[in-house]
Parts: C-alpha cells; structure tokens; sequence
C-alpha cells in the first residue's frame, strides 16, 4: 500500500472519530445533567482528532 492510500485511510478513520465525538458531546450537552468531566474529557480528544486530521491533510498535499 502506498504511503497516500495509508494517510487517506487514516483520514477516514479519524472523521469517523470526529463526528462519533461531536455525536456524543451533543448528546451530553442536551441532558439536564451534563456530565463535565465527559465533556471537559471529549472535547480534548475532539482537539486532538482535529489535529491528526490537519496533518494527514498537510501529508496528502505534498
């Protein structure tokens, strides 16, 4: 497998993450009770995906 086919399987992977994470964080928020340790927690996973995503993107330019 080629090095871009590895990045844009990975980029697939972590959009899917992203939008599972954004789901979750949504879902939490509409409680009456959210839960902040689980929303402090996502959304620090959610920078970290939206990170991976830019370098992979960054990687399939060049």
């Amino acid at each position: 497998m080629g090095k871009k086919k590895d990045y844009r399987k990975q980029l697939e992977g972590h959009r899917r993450a992203l939008e599972e994470h954004l789901r979750k964080i949504a879902a939490e928020r509409s409680k009456s009770r959210p839960r902040q340790w689980l929303l402090k927690l996502w959304g620090k996973q959610v920078n970290h995906i939206q990170q991976q995503i830019e370098k992979l993107e960054r990687r399939l330019k060049q």
